[in-house]
């Protein structure tokens, strides 16, 4: 193995993600490459040329310009792909900055230059960013975004610490010559975007609702759905205080330095060290610590900091405390949470994110830097205040935002299952069309050998075969003695005859009438006569389902007449036959319950959710092998869980377990989860999972994850097992799969044959 295909392996890229991943860390490389350097030239030319107080009217008016300017920057993005409107923005910004450059390397400098040189590249830079991280959305689903955004946002971390870092000896050169720095990195992240393979199309539903988005659409999406206006808010409240605390920085800091040059190389080298943190942070913790915590806590690590700190600067007010927390805010920001901000948008359907991603990144944020401008310009400018006491305001929005965060954890799980379950009719028609052979969940084994060659179909009997010729012609038997014994009796068209008779079933006929379950052709006929028997047939057919020794054939038919008659004791015997030890007695068993729970027919006295994740748990620690070799002796019964089974191997074990899981969660969601597992669509399985992984307990999941994919090399190489145990697992399950000792050892050696052959 490769030093890249171990760092691949150690940062869990997938095979099929290796090239989106290294272009989009390339590109969020080159943006914020391109943030940093024309933040730091326009914050050094606007700072040694104009007051610091005068800072809050440009803020304000980046604030009105960006209304406008995102509106059509939106319209686009749902109009055209995104790639091709980025790229078109990027052709603009560096035309005018072509333009700008000349003006901003005259020797004499009137000022207008200068001021518009800002306008430019704050504007260019809320589109830049927010582009940027449009069109990686699309390219990524919901578990791709957790896994992947900490590392493309390491890209991005890395171009700050670049740039930052290479202001120390570029400002020798002057100022004016980093404008076509900035042009040549636009130059190449254009490049980089030209890489990128087409955009999925838009579902046709999506398609159908394409309209020449205005602001007001997007101001109205955002306010409507509570998903948008969560993270609305919380950009608004994390502009706000960065604001304030970024005047705080910038007051001390041109209270410390007097020159130009100094402060371009302060600023370079403050943001160099945090790029060089955030980078770290990304690439170490940012990943792992979504998967583990949630985006929830994720988001509210930058308010927990900011409160702390601006305690401290309300106390011993400092330019290294300052710097400290300003740093802190830069970093996590840069890491956490802008990895966490960008995952949370990833389940907003795609049209709706075009729309509004723009208008709340780039609008929503403007206003809440122009807010702070107007409390900076109000408090400070106007009445004199010191800004220490900022840290007053910011502590509030710091509260403010870690409610947000909290509320955001439980709107993000519910926008995650309001699109799984909007999936569903497409998620069953796609099953019902898909013929997938011989799919394996994760593409390899983890028993090292194919076992799907090793059953021969021929090895369990069909028990479907037989019904009586015709029609039973003969009279009816009316004496009870002839009622029983006919029963008991191997004339077939006899008892079929008496069981057409719609009698009144008495509890001395109900043995004699479960032991015929056994007759093949007479299965449906004793199937009405003991649901025609009602409650008096239950005690027995419960008691026989109980027992390990009843007549196997019986058992695994009981169920399916326990789904429609019985109280308590039909029901509580069911819950028990999931602990059976056959397969199928628990598989029907589960179908039973749910058919049970569907009709609101009496549960039983010990229901009890922790029995059916019991139930679960003991499925799932079964071991590969045993789960992929789980067959039944007929045809599976088909339910609303199942539109269309695919022929993946282990299906039914996996059929079996989502079944089992939709008695305690959401029944429709559980289905489109399903769906989603075993079918060949990215978005839907990303949403399955992220579902999943949010409403398992850590035990469950950890241990179905194998099963169901999403699994890193790691942990697939780490799970392969032995051919000793292999085989020692497949011996164990003899009495379901292999019913004497010929079969057992023609499978060990097939088994040792394959290996040898691997």
């Amino acid at each position: 193995m490769t030093i890249l295909q171990r760092l691949a392996v150690w940062l869990d890229i997938r095979p099929n993600e290796v090239r989106n991943v290294t272009l989009a860390f390339l590109g969020a490389f080159m943006v914020m490459s391109f943030v940093i350097l024309a933040r730091a030239i326009r914050d050094a030319l606007y700072l040694s040329t104009y007051d610091v107080e005068t800072l809050p009217y440009i803020i304000v008016t980046v604030s009105v310009l960006s209304i406008p300017i995102v509106g059509l920057f939106a319209r686009l993005l749902s109009q055209h792909s995104p790639r091709k409107v980025l790229m078109a923005l990027m052709a603009v910004l560096a035309a005018g900055l072509a333009l700008l450059w000349p003006l901003v390397g005259r020797s004499e400098l009137i000022g207008w230059e200068i001021v518009a040189f800002y306008l430019w590249t704050a504007l260019g830079t809320l589109l830049l960013t927010s582009g940027f991280w449009v069109v990686t959305s699309e390219y990524f689903a919901v578990r791709g975004a957790k896994r992947l955004f900490g590392l493309i946002g390491a890209g991005g971390t890395a171009g700050a610490m670049v740039a930052g870092n290479s202001l120390l000896w570029l400002s020798r050169f002057g100022l004016p010559r980093l404008v076509l720095v900035l042009i040549g990195i636009i130059a190449v992240f254009f490049v980089i975007q030209s890489l990128l393979p087409p955009l999925r199309a838009l579902d046709g539903q999506e398609a159908g609702e394409r309209t020449k988005t205005s602001m007001r659409e997007s101001f109205a999406l955002t306010l409507k759905t509570p998903h948008l206006r969560t993270i609305a808010g919380i950009v608004f409240a994390v502009a706000v205080a960065t604001t304030l605390l970024d005047y705080q920085f910038k007051d001390f800091a041109q209270s410390n330095f007097e020159s130009g040059e100094g402060l371009a190389s302060f600023f370079g080298a403050f943001y160099g060290w945090t790029g060089g943190i955030s980078l770290g942070i990304q690439l170490l913790l940012v990943s792992r610590f979504l998967a583990l915590a949630g985006v929830a806590w994720a988001l509210a690590v930058l308010p927990m900091v900011l409160m702390l700190g601006s305690l401290g600067m309300l106390v011993v007010p400092s330019l290294y405390l300052i710097t400290g927390l300003r740093g802190a805010d830069a970093s996590l920001r840069k890491s956490v949470y802008r990895s966490a901000l960008e995952v949370i948008y990833v389940p907003v359907p795609p049209l709706v994110r075009r729309k509004t991603k723009t208008f709340i990144d780039s609008v929503v944020d403007s206003i809440g830097e122009g807010l702070g401008a107007a409390i900076i310009f109000l408090l400070v400018t106007l009445s004199g205040m010191q800004s220490r006491f900022l840290s007053i305001f910011i502590i509030a929005l710091s509260a403010a935002l870690i409610y947000l965060n909290r509320r955001m954890g439980k709107q993000y799980f519910d926008t995650v299952r309001d699109q799984l379950q909007a999936s569903g009719e497409r998620a069953a028609a796609q099953a019902a069309t898909v013929r997938l052979e011989s799919r394996d969940l994760l593409s390899g084994t983890f028993t090292r050998l194919d076992l799907r060659s090793l059953i021969e179909e021929d090895l369990t009997p069909d028990d479907t075969d037989g019904k009586p010729d015709a029609k039973v012609t003969d009279e009816p038997v009316s004496d009870a003695d002839a009622i029983r014994a006919t029963l008991i009796s191997q004339d077939l068209k006899a008892v079929a005859r008496v069981l057409e008779q719609n009698l009144e079933w008495q509890d001395d006929h109900i043995p004699s009438l479960a032991r015929l379950l056994a007759r093949d052709p007479l299965v449906d006929r004793v199937i009405v006569a003991l649901l025609t028997a009602g409650d008096v047939a239950v005690p027995h057919l419960a008691s026989q389902l109980r027992s390990e020794s009843a007549d196997f054939v019986i058992r695994r038919r009981i169920p399916r007449i326990l789904a429609r008659m019985g109280g308590a004791e039909a029901d509580d015997a069911l819950i028990a036959a999931l602990s059976a030890n056959r397969f199928e007695i628990r598989y029907r068993a589960a179908i039973a319950l749910v058919r049970r729970r569907r009709r609101n027919m009496p549960t039983s006295t010990r229901w009890d959710e922790s029995l059916i994740w019991e139930a679960v748990r003991n499925e799932i620690g079964r071991g590969r092998a045993v789960w992929e070799m789980q067959k039944l002796l007929d045809d599976a019964e088909k339910d609303e869980l199942v539109a269309e089974r695919v022929g993946v191997r282990g299906e039914l074990s996996l059929e079996h377990t989502f079944r089992l899981l939709s008695l305690v969660l959401e029944p429709e969601v559980v289905k489109s989860a399903f769906n989603g597992v075993l079918l060949d669509d990215e978005r839907l399985k990303s949403f399955s999972l992220e579902y999943l992984e949010q409403v398992l307990p850590a035990d469950v999941r950890k241990k179905l994850w194998p099963f169901i994919g999403d699994v890193s090399e790691y942990q697939r190489e780490k799970s392969l097992r032995s051919l000793d145990d292999v085989v020692s697992d497949l011996i164990k399950t003899g009495a379901t799969l292999f019913s004497d000792a010929e079969h057992r050892e023609a499978l060990k050696r097939v088994l040792e044959d394959e290996e040898d052959e691997s």
